[in-house]
Parts: C-alpha cells; sequence; structure tokens
C-alpha cells in the first residue's frame, strides 16, 4: 500500500506494472495522477481510440467488459478509465457514505451527491421498485440512514432525495455481484492491450476485492492526513500549499503561509483554485505576502474569525473595525458574527482559566506549536492546532477581562435583538469595549446613550 505516483509511473514504462489500477483519495489529486497514468500510456495522437473514460455508475459492467475484451484500434495500450466505481463498498461503510452524500451536495456537486445516495441504497438493500414508490416512511428510513438529525442536515438530506427523483437515478443493476465479477476477472488476467484504471469516491479497505488489489500493488491511495476527527492536518495541509507554490517558482513569506492555511477548507480543488488566482495576482513578484492573500484569497475555513479575533486580541480597534465592515460588506449577519464572537470568548476564558491553573508553569510564553503539543494540554476544540493559537490569544486577556467581555457580548445580543438598534453600531461599540479595555465611553463617543 506505501505506493507512489512516481513509483507506479516508472513501473508503467518499464512494464512492470500490474495491469490493472485503483486511485481513491482527494478528488484533485486523483484526477490528475489518473491524467499522468493516461499521458504514460496513451500517446495523445492514439486517445481517441485506445482511451475510453466510463462512468461506472451509468454503464453497466458488461458494457465495461466488453470494452475491455475489445483489441485496441492503433497498436499499444488501450486504458479503460473507469470512475466512480462503486465495487469497492460495503453495508459497513454506511456512515461514511452518508457524509460523503451531504457533503457533496453542499459543495453544490448535486449530481454527484445523487448518485452516490443511489450507491448508498443499493449498499442498503433498495430495490428500484420501492425507490420508485418511495413514500413518507421511505423518505424517513434514508434521512435516518444519511443520519440528518438537526434542521440543516434534513433540509440538505431532503433536498438530496428531491433531486435524485428528479434525476430518475436507477438503482437497477448497480453494484450487486459485480464486484465479484471484477475479482473474476483479476483471477483470469485481463487482454494483454488492456490497462484498466478505476476511481472511486469511497473505498472500504476490508473488503476482500480491495485487499486484493492491494496484494497486487495496484492500489494508490490519494488523500491528506487526518485527525481523529476528520479534519485534515495541519502538516499534510501547509505541505499542500508548500508543494504548488514550489511549482510557480514563488516563495511564501511565513505569515501568508499562515494565513493560507487558516482559511483552506477540506476541499484541495477549491484551495488549489485560490492558489493559481492568488499567484497571478501577484504577477512577477517573485514573494507572496500577507497582504496579497487577505486581497485575493477566499475564506473557505472560516478563517475570518481569526483574523478579527486576532485584531481584538492585540487590541488594535482600527483592525478589527476594518475586519467587521469587511465582513458585513460581504452580508455576513451581526447575529451570525456576534455568536461566532461569544464562542471565540468562551474558548480564550477557558484557555485563560487553564492557564492560571493546571498548566501554570507548564505554558511559556511564545513556545512553539511542536513543543505545545508534548505539555499535554486538555484539549479545547477539535482541533491541536487551533487549541494552541487559543491559548496564544487567552494570554493577552485577564480572567476579568474575558469575564467582562461575556457580559458585553450578552447586552449586544439584547440590542441586536430589540428594535430601534443599528446592527452596525452595536457590533462597532462591543469591538471597541474589548479592545479598548472595557472603557463605557471612548473617545469615538460610540457609548451606551447613542445606540
Amino acid at each position: 500500500m506505501a505506493r507512489d505516483l512516481t513509483t507506479i509511473l516508472a513501473e508503467l514504462k518499464a512494464g512492470k506494472h500490474p495491469r490493472v489500477a485503483l486511485v481513491f483519495g482527494d478528488d484533485l489529486q486523483t484526477q490528475e495522477t489518473c491524467r499522468a497514468i493516461v499521458n504514460t500510456l496513451v500517446p495523445e495522437s492514439d486517445r481517441g481510440f485506445n482511451l475510453e473514460r466510463l462512468d461506472a455508475r451509468t454503464v453497466p459492467w458488461d458494457r465495461i467488459e466488453s470494452s475491455l475484451m475489445t483489441p485496441p484500434f492503433f497498436p499499444g495500450t488501450k486504458v479503460i478509465w473507469v470512475e466512480n466505481a462503486p465495487y469497492f463498498f460495503s453495508r459497513d461503510q454506511k456512515g461514511e457514505l452518508g457524509e460523503k452524500v451531504l457533503e457533496l451536495w453542499r459543495e453544490g456537486k448535486r449530481d454527484e451527491a445523487a448518485k452516490l445516495l443511489g450507491d448508498l441504497l443499493v449498499v442498503e438493500g433498495w430495490t428500484q421498485e420501492r425507490w420508485e414508490q418511495l413514500d413518507a416512511a421511505s423518505t424517513a428510513a434514508i434521512l435516518e440512514l444519511l443520519e440528518a438529525d438537526d434542521g440543516a442536515e434534513r433540509a440538505d438530506a431532503e433536498a438530496v432525495i428531491s433531486h435524485a427523483k428528479s434525476k430518475a437515478i436507477e438503482l437497477t443493476g448497480r453494484a450487486g455481484m459485480e464486484n465479484h465479477r471484477l475479482g473474476e476477472l483479476l483471477d483470469r488476467g485481463l487482454p494483454q492491450w488492456d490497462f484498466l484504471l478505476l476511481t472511486a469516491l469511497q473505498v472500504d479497505r476490508r473488503t476482500k476485492l480491495f485487499k486484493r488489489f492491494e496484494e497486487l500493488g495496484a492500489a494508490l491511495f490519494l488523500g491528506l492526513e487526518r485527525d481523529r476527527y476528520g479534519k485534515v492536518s495541519r502538516e499534510s495541509l501547509i505541505e499542500f500549499i508548500n508543494r504548488r507554490i514550489k511549482q510557480t517558482g514563488k516563495t511564501l513569506e511565513p505569515a501568508a503561509r499562515e494565513m493560507i492555511a487558516t482559511r483552506a477548507g477540506d476541499d484541495l480543488r477549491t484551495l488549489n483554485q485560490e492558489l493559481e488566482k492568488l499567484v497571478l495576482y501577484c504577477g512577477e513578484r517573485p514573494t507572496i505576502g500577507a497582504k496579497d492573500v487577505d486581497m485575493i484569497l477566499l475564506d473557505q475555513g472560516e478563517g475570518w474569525i481569526f483574523d478579527l479575533t486576532r485584531a481584538m486580541g492585540e487590541r488594535n480597534a482600527l483592525a478589527a473595525l476594518a475586519q467587521l465592515a469587511r465582513l458585513t460588506g460581504q452580508g455576513e449577519h451581526p447575529l451570525k458574527l456576534l455568536g461566532t464572537i461569544a464562542g471565540e470568548v468562551r474558548r480564550l476564558l477557558a484557555a485563560r482559566q487553564l492557564l492560571d491553573g493546571e498548566l501554570r508553569g507548564r505554558w511559556r510564553r511564545g513556545m512553539s506549536y511542536q513543543q505545545f503539543q508534548q505539555i499535554g494540554a486538555p484539549p479545547l476544540t477539535r482541533n491541536p492546532y487551533g487549541d494552541y493559537m487559543n491559548f496564544q490569544r487567552a494570554e493577552q486577556f485577564s480572567l476579568t477581562e474575558l469575564r467582562a467581555h461575556m457580559e458585553r457580548i450578552f447586552d449586544a445580543d439584547l440590542r441586536l435583538k430589540s428594535s430601534g438598534s443599528q446592527p452596525r453600531l452595536v457590533m462597532e461599540q462591543l469591538i471597541l469595549s474589548m479592545c479598548l479595555g472595557g472603557q463605557r465611553r471612548n473617545p469615538l463617543n460610540l457609548g451606551r446613550a447613542h445606540l
């Protein structure tokens, strides 16, 4: 399983690699790797006849197998690229598949979400008849399958179901025993002219079929390492960012790298597009700075709150007000901003209590993230690096100040929900009071009486 693309391409050129490969993991890296394999095996001039790209969700296995048995039009290797292969799913993977369905839907990949829902229903044993006669009870069963518990998840799940119905998703002939037939094909061996290239959204590594690919050295996982909560690890994200920027011949200022990592989400394709925009914006300049990132990079990871709270933690009122103006200008609702600030202050309060108590003597100002990992700090969130940043920011405040901030947030919440108050001014007063040490009246005269 310890495979890498460089080794596989070298084996392909030397004719030492099995005539089959399963590539799975991150979509961006999967697509790039598959294109590299195709470029290695099939000259561009021959791809009109010696390359077939099929979607396993809509193309039955009989059609795929027929293509494999048909010799190529031109001499050389014929590549059958089968995308979205459902042959590696299992019932034990239902939870992961359900999460992926909703994830695809939220990313705007509606057709992909609907198709994966069909795969999930097949794994669950649904028939075409049951799907076509969908009633309230069956819909409830799908919602339970997707683990759509709260209001937002339920709304997304119902939207996926509706979209799948509108697309007339077919369950007949999908997956089923086709994985067994693929196993039989591996036992027999592919024709000498073939190379079967498979990609899959989800793979259960415990299945017998996957283990067969693993034994052949034909399974290649492409993805970033994640922590136990499923979040992309900071180290993997930084490595991806560094690699992409290095390919452009530019360098990153440390502060710019941190900002990109903070704003990045889990979708590497979107992150890659943002990095390309960033490089184009910098033009001929060899170095990308923090100001460039702030100007160009869209926030995919809600790093905006880090920008705002960082300015507040530094007691930089002007910078914090500028961030507030940017966020409200982008349409962020004041109550959403207030709720996120409240959550941040609660985390700072918890961190400050630990610094004054359990971690007294262990925490040192300016310690690195690696050193922080060794002191055994109790977790504040699901993100260890986020906890490290919380402790750093908590150093800037006393317990008394943070408790006073919570009172100000409660007061701002009441004002935002009452009539007659101007939301922008309420938020500005809150930020100023937090940055300027809790003065009830400040040089800008944005006191309680003015709201």
